[in-house]
């Protein structure tokens, strides 16, 4: 089951994937660092619209939905209402800034980061029951859609003059038209349906992640605004070319892991029992740790073909380092986020992540604010990776009080070694250069990587292979 979801979900997001990789590509050689650094930065503010103001909506339908899906006109309708709630009150504050904010110039982002906000809100609550059915070819096909148009949209609207401003408003379009093909799951919603007491609940599992969501944003993007401040615009947009870049490779493959994972998890603790839901857990981070390990070597061995080969010349200047420390601190939050949290979100116990994040949030900060003047971007990645090793340490302290997770399998030695082994070979191809040569790394890594894990016979992977074969004659 897990297997057959994770590779549905990987399917539904190998076309964004790819589609985003490609629009970081043309951006970096479009824009100039200083205007990348613009858009990195109304990104920034829409997240912070977004997960401050309806994060806790969204994963509070996803955590009540399993246990109300047979009559989910209640949870949905509950929902609806208060979705526009919310889009009104952000509504008249976001105007207020952006009639009296001091700089002209700027007043047009913000109303722009306030309506992407919205839209990214609704794109993602639709997303997250979509994922709590597990209709994962739908998932993908919505999200395929969403990543095209954006980016056709974006370039169209680029060159017809109207600069950053038009790849935003592509955004915006892509949002809001891949919004309709997901209108089916509210019909039969009515104002007769609205529950104040599954709104209790909702705010009472949710709004605790309010907090918790803010850290979590000052965790991500607190950099940028500090290299902002610090440095200089054309800095930030060179730091979150490369950031932007490992997040949309290894990011997207470990989250493909927690989209199809978390929800059997869900189903196997409400439905069946504690120790149903542990080995459930159990064969996730098998599978997480089967992609994440090897994904996260190869982009430390690439990274300066990666660069090349991805990001413009004015950005690949410091990008290779930059992604090197990135993709371990990206792998370290993976597994913090999609397996140690899991701790607080099947106990229902939320608060407790408002410390782990408090703790990671505060480390960031400050460690930026010591190492960026000192060691510039650098600075600001290695402060990343502290950050989230500090996060994972203390999510792994208390989590463990609340729901015990299994161990780590016996078979990450394996893991381990045939890593190694796919990173030694690459290794020995780091001077190549070029898309061509990079696509060879990819299907090199990729084959010794496998071999390797036949030959150790992880997961019992040699002997299922040998079952195959003899079924298949």
């Amino acid at each position: 089951m897990l297997i057959k979801h994770s590779f549905l979900y990987f399917l539904g997001r190998i076309i964004p994937g790819i589609v985003s990789l490609l629009a970081l590509a043309l951006y970096t050689r479009l824009l100039t660092a200083e205007q990348y650094g613009q858009y990195a930065l109304v990104m920034a503010a829409m997240s912070i619209v977004n997960a401050v103001c309806f994060q806790w909506l969204s994963l509070s339908v996803g955590r009540f939905l399993p246990k109300h899906d047979n009559q989910a006109e209640t949870l949905l309708s509950t929902t609806f209402i208060s979705f526009f709630i919310l889009v009104t009150i952000t509504g008249l504050l976001g105007g207020a800034v952006a009639c009296f904010w001091p700089d002209k110039n700027l007043r047009w982002f913000i109303v722009i980061a306030l309506v992407i906000g919205w839209l990214q809100a609704w794109y993602d609550l639709n997303l997250k029951i979509i994922n709590i059915r597990m209709l994962s070819i739908r998932y993908g096909v919505i999200n395929s859609i969403k990543a095209v148009l954006t980016l056709v949209l974006g370039l169209g609207l680029f060159y017809l003059g109207l600069g950053v401003i038009g790849i935003l408003l592509g955004l915006l379009l892509g949002l809001l038209i891949s919004a309709y093909f997901s209108r089916t799951h509210w019909r039969g919603i009515s104002k007769q349906f609205y529950s104040k007491l599954m709104l209790k609940d909702f705010m009472s599992y949710g709004m605790p992640l309010t907090l918790t969501f803010l850290l979590t944003l000052t965790l991500d993007v607190s950099d940028r605004f500090l290299i902002g401040w610090f440095l200089n615009t054309e800095s930030v947009g060179t730091y979150a070319a490369a950031y932007d870049l490992t997040q949309q490779s290894l990011g997207m493959l470990m989250g493909v892991i927690h989209l199809a994972a978390f929800p059997l998890a869900l189903r196997a603790l409400e439905e069946k029992s504690e120790e149903h839901a542990r080995n459930q857990l159990k064969q996730n981070l098998l599978i997480l740790l089967m992609i994440s390990v090897p994904a996260t070597t190869a982009l430390v061995i690439l990274a300066d073909n990666i660069a090349f080969v991805m990001l413009g010349a004015e950005f690949r200047v410091g990008a290779s380092h930059i992604i090197m420390v990135i993709a371990l601190a990206i792998f370290i939050a993976g597994i913090k986020s999609y397996y140690f949290d899991y701790s607080f979100q099947l106990r229902k116990k939320m608060q407790g992540l408002i410390w782990v994040v408090l703790c990671a949030a505060m480390t960031n900060v400050s460690l930026n604010m010591l190492w960026i003047p000192k060691y510039g971007l650098l600075g600001a990645a290695y402060a990343t990776l502290a950050a989230f090793i500090i996060g994972l340490l203390v999510s792994w302290h208390l989590g463990r009080k609340l729901f015990r997770l299994p161990s780590f399998p016996k078979e990450l030695y394996k893991i381990i070694l045939a890593s190694l082994t796919m990173g030694f070979g690459l290794y020995l191809t780091i001077e190549w250069r070029g898309s061509i040569y990079l696509s060879g790394q990819i299907v090199l890594g990729f084959a010794i990587y496998a071999v390797f894990l036949v030959t150790l016979n992880t997961s019992q992977s040699r002997l299922k292979i040998m079952r195959h074969l003899k079924w298949s004659h």
